[in-house]
């Protein structure tokens, strides 16, 4: 660890001593991140993941008694319907943890028309039950994806709903006859909510033993109620993810071993929606040591890394390659993948104090907003798209490295480059991102961040618009090219393409609001 982020890393164990930050925030003290009474006020109720432990064994018998139901009537599949914290553990869960006797769990946050047919496709090959998971009951991307599965599956039979109390989807789902019904403690905010229903739903169809979970989970709550700092995981990892911050490593590199690589995501959105605010923050990265080392060497000055692997499939050559590079990391070996059910605590808890020390509110959302409202008035005709800085045009995906050579002789290490695509999330597509991002970073030493809309307007999106202003933007999408294959939604005035465009846009729009450089790279089809 270099000399200045050791420094401020004791800095900031000593100033959670001082304020007696663990033991305020267990105590819900909202006056901890704010002395205005209305903030103070929203961040109490944004606490309930500290205590649901104990809900959540309250629903222990409840979801068996769903598990068994479902695998007796021959239900082989789940859809996940969700955005940001709704559906990114739960692809954690259906990559990663998913038990032997568990259902396959995929999830349904795209708008492509493309990805939204493919979807259904999918569910059609066999008995898919929808997990429609949604805190408000009105999310767009969510409440259009039930639209268009309800009339192919005319039985609420196939549906159960995860949400608050109150929601407008609790509403629908008893008026449509829903299996069933999980109302969530109202106090979990979306991002820390992968330890409530939002994430043991799931998680029991996929066969996780949900006593295996709580266990983990709940030892790591002991862990960090612990009032000294220095023994508190989540305040080491938060007082340390502050540091970095503070002494300029605002690019926190994320490799992951890959029978946990979806975690990653994960934590992308925990971090960057929660820290990326009034110009400071972390901007999470994902890539591999392996592939991007010369340039991450080179940008030493601005990145700190994190590493997280298991026993079963440990990663020496990655923590030798750090060392090598002088890179100071916070790295962990687990055993298992099971035990990510305590990694969430302690990211969570760690958020909570990286926030406290870089004097923000981390439950808080303040620029996600804007882009939801663009959309909506680009979609009711209220405003039209704005230009971006410049548009090209690409044969293929893997055409954008050379065409933004030009702009990557600008950057610096102390720039990143965020390539939002609004492509069908296939897996050809997803390394076809993934070949893009590595080529990308072989040719600059700025951060490259590849992302699909509309998932990162739920996570990163915060950052780009709130956090360090270091970024340039490179918008991605096929959605301009006459021809492209569209899907209706059954009941909205708009189709997907319609819709999915509308979140393109609104984001071009919003980021030249900020004063980002934005450019339009539109893909040709075929």
């Amino acid at each position: 660890m270099v000399q200045a982020l050791a420094d401020q890393y004791q800095a900031n164990l000593a100033r959670l001593k001082e304020l007696h930050a663990i033991e305020r925030l267990w105590q819900r003290d909202g006056t901890l991140f704010s002395s205005d009474m209305e903030v103070a006020r929203s961040v109490r109720n944004r606490l309930g993941w500290l205590f649901s432990s104990q809900v959540m064994r309250d629903q222990v018998d409840r979801l068996a008694v769903l598990a068994k139901v479902v695998e007796r009537q021959r239900y082989d599949r789940v859809l996940v319907l969700g955005m940001g914290g709704s559906s990114l553990w739960p692809e954690v869960v259906g990559r990663h943890l998913q038990g032997h006797r568990g259902l396959p769990v995929r999830i349904a946050d795209s708008t492509h028309p493309a990805a939204v047919a493919e979807l259904i496709e999918w569910a059609r090959q066999g008995k898919p039950l929808f997990v429609v998971a949604t805190k408000s009951g009105s999310t767009v991307e969510t409440a259009s994806l039930y639209k268009v599965l309800r009339p192919l599956w005319n039985d609420g039979e196939h549906f159960v709903a995860i949400t608050d109390p109150g929601s407008a989807l609790e509403d629908l789902a008893k008026a449509e006859g829903f299996r069933d019904i999980f109302i969530n403690p109202a106090d979990i905010g979306g991002r820390f909510s992968a330890i409530s229903l939002f994430g043991l739903v799931p998680a029991v169809l996929a066969g996780v033993v949900l006593h295996d979970a709580l266990t983990r989970i709940e030892e790591m709550l002991e862990a960090c109620r612990e009032p000294d700092p220095s023994l508190n995981p989540g305040a080491i990892l938060g007082a340390w993810m502050a540091a970095a911050s503070q002494t300029g490593h605002w690019q926190l590199r994320l490799t992951m071993s890959k029978d946990v690589r979806a975690f990653a995501s994960w934590i992308e959105q925990l971090v960057a929606e929660s820290t990326g605010k009034h110009g400071r923050g972390l901007l999470p990265v994902i890539g591999q040591v392996e592939a991007d080392g010369p340039a991450l060497a080179t940008r030493m000055g601005h990145a700190t890394v994190v590493g997280l692997s298991t026993f079963a499939h440990p990663d020496d050559a990655f923590l030798q390659r750090c060392q090598a590079i002088g890179v100071s990391d916070q790295s962990f070996v687990m055993p298992e993948p099971a035990d990510l059910w305590g990694e969430v605590v302690r990211w969570c808890f760690a958020t909570a104090m990286c926030g406290l020390l870089l004097d923000i509110n981390p439950f808080d959302e303040p620029d996600v907003s804007s882009a939801k409202a663009a959309t909506n008035a680009l979609l009711s005709g209220q405003a039209q798209p704005v230009e971006p800085d410049e548009h090209l045009q690409v044969a293929s995906i893997g055409a954008l490295v050379q065409a933004l050579q030009p702009r990557l002789t600008t950057l610096t290490a102390d720039d990143y480059l965020a390539v939002l695509a609004y492509v069908s999330p296939s897996p050809a597509n997803l390394q076809r991102l993934e070949s893009l991002r590595q080529g990308l970073q072989t040719r600059t030493s700025a951060a490259i961040v590849v992302q699909v809309g509309p998932r990162y307007l739920h996570s990163t999106g915060q950052f780009h618009k709130g956090g360090v202003a270091r970024g340039q933007f490179v918008l991605l999408t096929d959605l301009l090219q006459p021809g492209l294959p569209d899907l209706a939604i059954p009941g909205a005035a708009y189709s997907f393409g319609q819709l999915a465009r509308a979140q393109a846009q609104g984001d071009v729009w919003v980021l030249k609001q900020r004063g980002k450089p934005v450019l339009l790279a539109e893909l040709a089809l075929g």
